[in-house]
């Protein structure tokens, strides 16, 4: 009789074994499927950028100076974005990784005008990107082959491209070595008050502009009052203004792209182009100077 109890022991112990051992195997199977399904995501490494710096020949392109708000960002040769400087980004690479930079700017200053800067060179270069890894990276970016600079004022040589219109009761100067207003060697320098109510200056020559490119005005300022910056156009039958953008008074020096492609809509048939720069005081301006530099017009 003890034989049979012992049997049913042996079975029920196996089947427990048994139950046990495909609850293990299915476990196994459903850990290894979600390995499958979510599988580990790779490392990135990061690249820094701080800011990008321009380099110009002086003597035929003018100052250095840029302000790029933004840089775009190609990673072997794919879009990966456009983002505000400074900033540090994830790239999911490893090994040799082809970086692209341009520098951005905000056209006409408007911060919904963002664009990658079109007569500026890309900053490329290639390196081991590794995982988990930050690299600084420093770009120094140029002036594209075969750009043209139409004019070109910095207010260093003694002599001016811009002179007053007849109407102006207001002069352009040149500041003196030790004004602490200058920005780089010597600036250009306005006052405008009750007495000195319009400031109005432009191109000493005028000059002709391409319209299968796109052509920009570069220029740093700081200024107690509001001014415009436009363009006269001479046509076959008359000579017209043209505002592009005002600008508002801001106590730090700044730099605006004046993207004026925008021309073309305006004028198909203008000869000669000069740029203008002018302010107007009255009972609601502000009196106050304004300070001018590195003006170049380029296409």
């Amino acid at each position: 009789m003890r034989i049979p109890l012992l049997l049913v022991e042996l079975k029920q112990i196996n089947r427990k074994g048994l139950r046990w051992f495909f609850l293990m195997l299915m476990t196994t199977c459903m850990l290894s499927a979600c390995e499958i399904i979510n599988p580990s995501e790779p490392v990135p490494g990061y690249i820094r950028i701080d800011s990008i710096a321009m380099n110009s020949q002086y003597s035929t392109q003018g100052s250095s100076n840029s302000r790029y708000t933004d840089v775009w960002v190609s990673v072997n040769n794919n879009y990966l974005g456009t983002y505000e400087l400074p900033v540090t980004l994830p790239v999911i690479a490893d090994g040799s990784t082809k970086i692209s930079l341009r520098g951005g700017i905000m056209a006409n200053g408007i911060a919904a005008n963002r664009q990658a800067y079109p007569k500026a060179s890309t900053y490329d270069t290639t390196f081991g990107m590794n995982p988990g890894k930050i690299h600084q990276m420093n770009p120094v970016i140029s002036y594209l082959p075969g750009t043209v600079f139409s004019q070109i004022e910095d207010f260093d040589d003694g002599s001016l491209s811009l002179v007053n219109t007849g109407n102006a009761t207001a002069s352009l100067q040149i500041t003196s070595q030790n004004d602490p207003n200058r920005f780089e060697g010597n600036s250009g320098f306005v006052t405008i008050d009750a007495n000195q109510s319009l400031f109005e200056v432009a191109s000493a020559s005028a000059f002709p502009l391409p319209w299968n490119t796109e052509v920009f005005i570069e220029l740093n300022y700081k200024c107690q009052t509001e001014f415009t910056v436009g363009m006269f156009i001479t046509t076959s039958s008359t000579v017209f203004q043209y505002p592009l953008v005002n600008i508002r008074p801001t106590s730090e020096w700044k730099k605006i792209y004046i993207n004026i492609s925008e021309l073309q809509g305006i004028v198909s048939d203008g000869i000669a182009y000069k740029v203008y720069l002018r302010s107007d005081f009255n009972s609601s301006s502000t009196a106050g100077t304004i300070y001018l530099d590195n003006l170049k017009v380029l296409y």
